[in-house]
C-alpha cells in the first residue's frame, strides 16, 4: 500500500505542475516510469526545525545535448525530491502513535521550497526541497494540528508558594533515550497531564511548536541538580549550563529563557516521548506557571543525552 501511495502522490504533484504551465516537468504518464535514484532526508527535524530532502536525476544515456539533458535530469530530480520529502514527512511523529495523514502530506509537499538546484558536468541534477516544521504557512505543524477546545492547566495538589522568577521550563531526561514528537505530554506520577496540546493556544503551537529539543552531547552527563545556570550571551550567542558552554547549534535551549525552572524526569512514557515527573515537581511547575505563564507560552525544553533519530 505504501508503494502505491507514493506513486499516486508523485502523479498528483506532476499533474499539478503540468497544469500550472511548468512544461519542463514530467507529465503524469512519464512519472510512473521513474524509480528514485537515492533517498536522503534530514533525520533530526527537531535540531533545526526544518524538514529537507534531496532529489537526484540522471541524464539519459542517449542524450548528447547538455541543455536537453539538464531539462530531463531536473524532471527526475524534482519527482525524486518530492517523493523523498513525502517519505520524511510521513516519519515525523505527532505523538508516539500518530503521524501525518496521507492527504495532508500531499498538500504539504506541494508547497515545498526549492532550496538549491545544482548540476554536474554531465548535466545530472540534484535538488534540495524544504518545508518548515513550524509557521503559519505550509508548515508540518499546520498539517499536524487541528484546533481543539482549550483546557485549563490543573491546579497544584499541594500548597506551593511561587517565586515568580522563572522564564521557562527544562525537563532534563538525563540518559533516557528521548523520542521527539510534535505533541508530547508531561505527566506526573499519578498520570495527570501537566502539559499537553489541549492546554495551549492553537496559533502559538503552529507558529513555534510546543517543545524545544536539545541533545546534551557536549555536556559531561550532568544531572539536573548539577545544572546551575542558563544564561544567554547576546554578543556571541553562547549558553552556559553548569561549567559547559553550548554554541548557537543549541539555540533551542534559549526557548526556556534566561532563568528556567529545571526538573529531572523520573521516567519516559508513550514510547519514550512523554516525560514523567514527581507529584512534588508537578505542583511546583503548576504554581510557578500561575505566576509567569511559561507553559502557556510554550517556553518548554526537553534535554537528553540521547535523542532518537527519525527512522527512515
Amino acid at each position: 500500500m505504501r508503494k502505491y501511495f507514493f506513486l499516486a502522490l508523485c502523479l498528483a504533484i506532476a499533474t499539478v505542475l503540468w497544469t500550472q504551465g511548468k512544461s519542463e516537468f514530467m507529465s503524469a504518464s512519464e512519472v510512473s516510469q521513474i524509480e528514485p535514484l537515492q533517498k536522503t532526508a534530514e533525520l533530526n527535524w527537531w535540531a533545526n526545525e526544518t524538514l529537507t530532502a534531496e532529489g537526484h536525476g540522471s541524464i539519459q544515456a542517449s542524450e548528447n545535448d547538455i541543455n536537453r539533458a539538464k531539462v530531463f535530469s531536473k524532471r527526475v530530480a524534482m519527482i525524486d525530491g518530492y517523493r523523498n520529502l513525502a517519505r520524511a514527512a510521513g516519519k515525523v511523529q505527532i505523538t508516539a502513535k500518530d503521524t501525518l495523514r496521507k492527504e495532508r502530506i500531499e498538500a504539504l509537499i506541494r508547497g515545498a521550497d526549492v532550496i538549491s538546484e545544482t548540476y554536474d558536468e554531465r548535466g545530472n541534477c540534484t535538488v534540495v526541497l524544504s518545508v518548515p516544521i513550524y509557521g503559519v504557512t505550509n508548515s508540518v505543524a499546520q498539517a499536524a494540528f487541528t484546533p481543539v477546545e482549550k483546557e485549563n492547566f490543573p491546579a497544584p495538589q499541594s500548597a506551593v508558594t511561587a517565586t515568580g522568577k522563572y522564564t521557562g521550563l527544562i525537563i532534563d531526561c538525563g540518559d533516557l533515550e528521548l523520542n521527539p514528537v510534535l505533541s508530547p505530554v508531561i505527566r506526573d506520577a499519578q498520570n495527570q497531564s501537566i502539559y499537553a496540546y489541549e492546554k495551549l493556544d492553537y496559533n502559538k503551537v503552529i507558529a513555534k511548536g510546543m517543545i524545544g529539543y536539545v541533545e546534551k552531547k557536549s555536556l559531561n552527563s550532568r544531572d539536573a541538580g548539577e545544572i546551575m545556570l542558563l544564561r544567554g550571551r547576546t554578543e556571541n550567542k553562547f549558553v552556559q549550563i553548569g561549567s559547559e558552554l553550548l554554541a548557537e547549534a543549541d539555540k533551542n535551549l534559549l526557548r526556556a529563557g534566561a532563568n528556567p525552572l529545571i526538573i529531572k524526569a523520573e521516567s519516559l512514557g508513550d514510547d519514550n516521548s512523554c516525560p514523567v515527573i514527581s507529584a512534588e515537581d508537578a505542583d511546583k511547575i503548576l504554581a510557578e506557571n500561575l505566576s509567569t505563564h511559561f507553559l502557556d507560552e510554550g517556553s518548554v525544553v526537553f534535554t537528553s543525552n540521547r535523542i532518537r533519530g527519525m527512522r527512515m
